[in-house]
């Protein structure tokens, strides 16, 4: 199990702003030119523009089939990710925060988000164990992905190692039908897992869908036209350990995303 990493600078967010994905400005790309994307910090693919860290982005790269690499940049660069193709190909961006830190100020708000993202049954053990009805204090982690086609685009996602990960298993931009998806908790499926797919057919317009993995962590989404979308799955545990007792942490959320273009 790979071990998570308390960052020592710890960022206070708003509780609705946990997701956090990669926008690139062209998803798909001749070969010689660069990926570059925009890091976004928000919910229903709404939400701020945030900046490249050197400390941040310490756990990050891009892959392809032709190899690997890091992902370049200096403090405060924007967009946060510019970076060149490792291969012609699919390219896969992906990215491992460090740990973030929100505290709900009373339980219908942390009841609120357990709700909106159906993970109800972290409330049963919350109330069964005697934990705070306010200033609930979470640890989460952010685990995102996106997928750039360069040149024919052709190759396949795959599992580059993150606590909590998406993994496309068809390629959306040389599959033709629908686009299967499959949620790993430490490289292994998690069935009965909630997914939520938003879908931006155009600047102005957002579909959100709602989606259960099956016995093999996997679901399926419809291409339902063009545009771009994000694959969203939250996995909450309680605290323990380190984030338990740096952070006086009572859970952990780990968050996952994935971005392509139809």
């Amino acid at each position: 199990m790979r071990a998570l990493i308390v960052a020592a600078l710890l960022i206070a967010l708003p509780a609705q702003a946990h997701e956090f994905w990669f926008e690139p400005v062209k998803y798909r790309l001749s070969e010689g030119e660069k990926i570059v994307a925009v890091a976004i910090n928000g919910e229903n693919f709404k939400g701020s523009e945030m900046s490249y860290s050197q400390r941040g982005y310490s756990r990050s790269g891009v892959v392809s089939a032709s190899g690997e690499a890091s992902l370049p940049g200096k403090t405060g660069d924007r967009p946060a990710i510019q970076v060149r193709p490792t291969g012609p190909g699919l390219n896969i961006v992906w990215h491992q925060s460090t740990a973030n830190s929100l505290t709900y100020a009373t339980m219908e708000k942390f009841e609120r988000f357990l709700r909106g993202k159906h993970l109800e049954a972290a409330l049963e053990v919350h109330r069964a164990k005697g934990m705070p009805e306010e200033k609930i204090r979470e640890a989460y982690f952010r685990y995102a992905k996106t997928l750039v086609a360069v040149g024919n685009g052709e190759g396949a996602d795959r599992a580059v190692g993150l606590p909590y990960e998406l993994v496309a298993l068809d390629n959306p931009y040389t599959h033709s039908g629908d686009i299967r998806f499959q949620v790993l908790s430490r490289g292994k499926p998690v069935p009965n897992a909630p997914a939520f797919v938003f879908h931006k057919p155009s600047p102005s317009s957002v579909e959100k869908l709602d989606f259960v993995t099956d016995a093999k962590g996997q679901f399926t989404v419809p291409r339902r036209g063009g545009g771009e979308f994000m694959v969203n799955a939250v996995e909450i545990r309680e605290a323990e350990g380190r984030l338990k007792e740096t952070m006086n942490a009572h859970w952990v959320t780990l968050w996952a995303s994935l971005t392509y273009e139809l």
